[in-house]
């Protein structure tokens, strides 16, 4: 499991921004998923700098992996009390809910780890 951790942490949101802005990213659904999260970082309330660390907030903040299903009740979570302090990490989880419809995998660390390697054999 450290090897994935390692992996993802290479990937920062620069990275990610700079392919791209420069049009690296050749898959279509690639360049959507790469959307969402820029989207979702800059939507979360707490500055993050790369893929890990991001994994291991949104792991606090639900107490368990970071599914679909998790996210949804965080989700749940932010609307049952009124958006007040969370109305930004509101939307960034609403971006990264909308990673799983263009992906098969169960998790986001998997999301992010899968972005890494196809990224990083370029």
């Amino acid at each position: 499991m450290a090897v994935i951790k390692t992996e993802i942490r290479l990937m920062t949101f620069d990275n990610l921004f700079n392919a791209l802005e420069n049009n690296l990213i050749e898959s279509k659904t690639d360049r959507q998923i790469v959307e969402r999260i820029l989207e979702a970082e800059r939507d979360w309330i707490v500055p993050v700098s790369d893929l890990n660390e991001f994994i291991e907030l949104l792991e606090k903040e639900i107490g368990d992996k970071v599914s679909k299903s998790n996210l949804s009740k965080l989700q749940d979570r932010y609307q049952i009390n009124g958006f007040k302090n969370s109305a930004w990490n509101a939307e960034s989880v609403y971006s990264l809910l909308e990673i799983f419809e263009l992906t098969d995998s169960v998790d986001l660390s998997s999301v992010f780890n899968d972005l890494s390697n196809r990224m990083n054999k370029k």
